[in-house]
């Protein structure tokens, strides 16, 4: 067994931002998991009579940790060698190295079990284990050589404190993971990424309220685009995320659809060889490198009025086929549905068009403006000035075409 000592000290260890809530924690093992170029991850714990957990391990399908550079990954803090993969948020999961520290949150021990392929070929196998009491050093087991079996890694962790077979279990840890890791196995769906909770496949399809794939030519460029409306808040805001080759992140911006009343929860995806080459620049002015590409390419300016459009449209789609449906519902049960001289199917599908051109009338306004405001448009359709109605909204809105279009078919 081999003793190895980090670049840092426990203490700057302990004082470098590691994550306080263990469903963080573990989310950081699961990236490193998918980092490593696994498929499938593994959630597998026990627990006794009374709840209490008596063990918990996170496995995959990955390619295991190079012994060669053990001292690269597990001995420089902040500086691992993952950080040219596939990267969220402009930062790679674990890219710091301080994902394998993350167990601290809730055990004092842990234990990485991986296999390897060794440059000959073979399979290897050994043992990592880290302390909470000394988290500046770690061993290393002798290697073996492994038969009948495929590469990976199994972390292990022991004596468990501030955790709990029920928070494992929990509704929250799973809407927790399927909001973390939803998007991200839903584009590699047809690759075969899993994360499976003793036994059970992670549901996170049941976070996606509408999605949509498609090719979208440019020239000579070809981009896949996946937009996705969630059902809930992902908590993260809602971009446009530019992939490359292996999904590794190239740049992100602003769909500019962030208006949170209306529960537009949403996120695109965009992948092209197109963006191995590119690189943002804090000003729009081209980049000296004939390779490279930054926001003012003019492929780049096309596809993202292509994306807004598309955007846009998924907004007003929701909007009428689900949020109008909601608004008229919730009219219906405070009673400020007036009972009309005209047809109550009529009324309806005009303040529905209303909210769609225009949800921030309805959205800013409390039962009593409500009132005011659906009397007023019934009270306009039944003396036959209905046509006013889109004077009065012009007045305090613009209108695109097709919105004024809608409207005025309406009325």
């Amino acid at each position: 067994m081999d003793k190895h000592t980090s670049k840092i000290t426990a203490k700057s260890i302990e004082q470098s931002g590691l994550p306080t809530d263990y469903k963080k924690a573990l989310a950081e093992y699961i990236w490193n998991s998918f980092d490593a170029r696994a498929t499938i991850v593994h959630l597998n714990f026990e627990s006794n009579t009374l709840e209490r957990l008596e063990s918990f391990s996170i496995s995959d399908n990955g390619t295991g940790i190079d012994i060669e550079t053990i001292d690269d990954t597990f001995g420089n803090f902040l500086d691992s060698n993952k950080r040219d993969l596939f990267n969220k948020d402009n930062f790679q999961k674990g890219r710091k190295g301080k994902g394998r520290y993350a167990f601290s949150t809730f055990a004092n021990s842990c234990n990485w079990a991986t296999t390897v392929e060794g440059p000959n070929g073979k399979l290897l196998s050994y043992n990592i284990a880290i302390n909470k009491a000394d988290l500046q050093n770690f061993t290393i087991d002798d290697r073996t050589i492994t038969r009948n079996t495929n590469t990976g890694t199994i972390v292990n962790f022991y004596d468990f404190f501030d955790l709990s077979a029920k928070s494992l279990s929990s509704k929250e840890f799973v809407d927790y993971l399927s909001c973390e890791f939803g998007w991200f196995l839903f584009l590699n769906r047809e690759k075969g990424y899993k994360i499976i909770v003793n036994g059970v496949e992670l549901a996170y399809d049941e976070m996606i309220g509408d999605s949509e794939e498609l090719i979208h030519p440019i020239g000579n460029d070809s981009f896949k685009v996946v937009f996705i409306r969630w059902n809930q808040k992902i908590g993260d805001k809602y971009y446009f995320y530019f992939l490359g080759q292996n999904q590794k992140e190239a740049s992100k911006e602003y769909t500019s659809f962030n208006n949170k009343a209306i529960e537009f929860h949403h996120s695109v995806y965009i992948e092209s060889p197109f963006f191995d080459s590119f690189h943002e620049t804090l000003d729009n002015e081209p980049v000296l490198g004939f390779a490279e590409k930054n926001q003012s390419h003019p492929t780049y300016k096309t596809l993202l009025t292509a994306l807004k459009a598309l955007v846009s449209k998924k907004e007003k789609h929701y909007v009428r086929d689900i949020q109008a449906d909601k608004l008229i519902k919730e009219y219906q049960s405070k009673g400020i549905l007036p009972e009309s001289k005209i047809k109550s199917n009529d009324l309806e599908n005009v303040i529905k068009e209303i909210y769609c051109a225009v949800p921030g009338i309805f959205q800013t306004s409390n039962n009593q403006q409500s009132k005011m405001l659906v009397g007023l448009v019934n009270l306009l359709l039944a003396t036959g000035y209905g046509q006013s109605i889109l004077e009065v909204i012009e007045s305090v809105a613009t209108l695109s075409d097709e919105e004024r279009e809608s409207l005025n078919k309406v009325l």
